[in-house]
């Protein structure tokens, strides 16, 4: 037992020494023989009160372990692709998770407070990335329709090319704000993921690229 605390002491030391400031989701990931050992490290400057993470195939949780905290898997099992974790974890907290196959992987990592988003998700898959947007979105247009238009307006007006790229596909501006004040968050998921394919945004990194999303993202909280 002494053993163990020494150990994850160090491991806390040298955890909380590599964090990078401004990185919300904090990510270090440990061998674990048949099972992959991943530290997901509260890095937003407050406390949080849930945690989402969704991988790239079906797993089976193994262990969790808080430190500063503690998060209850509300998800209703230990085996699937996403889970939902809610409770209490401070600042610099961090919570240890581990699962099988090991060769499995996190496509998706976020911290919640009440609920939203907490700090700027992790993501590696431009779908699970739109499933979230498509979530807050139906959000923000159920607490406020007008401010919801709004967003939309200066969304499309801070990106200008977006209504050419938008003509090439016989759409306007007008005709997606119209579907995304009416859609469901599943339409809303389905109708992001058809346009960012047409328009060959098959990475995160080409899909962040490719607009300025910074009023979207500070309206979730992202």
């Amino acid at each position: 037992m002494v053993t163990k605390k020494l150990g994850l002491s160090l491991g806390l030391a040298l955890f909380v020494a590599g964090v990078a400031v401004g990185q919300a989701v904090q990510i270090r990931v440990f061998t674990g023989g048949t099972q992959a050992v991943y530290w997901f490290g509260n890095g937003t400057g407050k406390a949080v009160d849930g945690f989402r993470v969704v991988f790239d195939g079906p797993v089976a949780l193994t262990g969790k372990v808080e430190v500063f905290g503690g998060l209850t898997n509300v998800t209703g099992t230990n085996e699937g692709i996403e889970f939902l974790f809610q409770g209490k974890l401070a600042p610099m907290g961090f919570v240890e998770l581990r699962w099988e196959p090991a060769g499995a992987k996190p496509v998706l990592a976020m911290w919640l407070s009440g609920g939203r988003p907490a700090g700027m998700l992790y993501a590696t898959s431009v779908q699970a990335l739109i499933k979230v947007l498509a979530e807050g979105l139906v959000g923000l247009r159920e607490a406020d329709p007008g401010a919801f238009t709004t967003l939309l307006e200066t969304f499309f007006a801070t990106n200008p090319t977006l209504a050419t790229s938008l003509g090439q596909l016989g759409l306007t501006p007008q005709v997606l704000t119209g579907m995304l004040l009416v859609a469901p968050a599943d339409g809303i998921e389905n109708l992001l993921l058809t346009l960012v394919s047409s328009f060959g945004l098959d990475t995160v990194e080409k899909f962040m690229g490719a607009l300025d999303w910074s009023l979207i993202f500070g309206a979730l909280g992202l």
